[in-house]
């Protein structure tokens, strides 16, 4: 709840500049671009964490740092809450929330005096929420290579499609569920 309410104020100061700062500009990406760039996830690799290539098949889990081959255990770990997407995202939800209060006057009259503050906050409380919530998630993946090296890979999906599918795999190539140990 602390989180959220920090949220909301920060959110409250920063209305006027989220209109300001979300028109496309010559040169910045495209939705199209950012959506591609997404897929792929990022690794560990040698305590930096960069773009990579994670295959997941009948025979093991491929990374950079190496192909596991028996996996003895995987896990998933939500992304932390974001306190900058908590403000975007109130800011958002209260310019929402101002143009469906400023609608309530059109119909209901004076008792808007009531409901579109209401409605404000409720857009802040429902925008800061959404924006601070992450949907990636981070793999974690124990197991042996082929020579019996124990290898450890961490990677991470930023959508939330892509860790379905990734959990979706895990689950059907290694037969372990989530947290399970062979």
């Amino acid at each position: 709840m602390r989180k959220i309410l920090i949220a909301l104020m920060a959110s409250s100061m920063l209305l006027p500049s989220v209109t300001l700062a979300s028109s496309i500009r010559p040169g910045s990406k495209t939705n199209i671009e950012t959506t591609r760039s997404r897929r792929k996830p990022t690794c560990l690799v040698e305590e930096k964490w960069e773009k990579c290539e994670v295959i997941i098949d009948e025979t093991g889990v491929t990374h950079p740092i190496g192909k596991i081959t028996n996996v003895v255990s995987w896990k998933t770990e939500e992304k932390d809450f974001s306190y900058g997407g908590a403000v975007v995202g109130g800011a958002a939800g209260a310019g929402a929330g101002f143009a469906a209060g400023l609608g309530t006057c059109m119909v209901i009259g004076p008792l808007c005096l009531i409901t579109a503050p209401a409605m404000m906050g409720a857009g802040m409380g429902g925008g800061a929420e959404i924006g601070g919530k992450g949907t990636g998630r981070f793999f974690t993946v124990v197991g042996d290579d082929a020579e019996g090296n124990r290898l450890i890979q961490e990677f991470r999906y930023g959508s939330g499609k892509s860790v379905r599918k990734a959990q979706k795999e895990l689950l059907m190539s290694t037969k372990l569920v989530e947290g399970e140990v062979k």
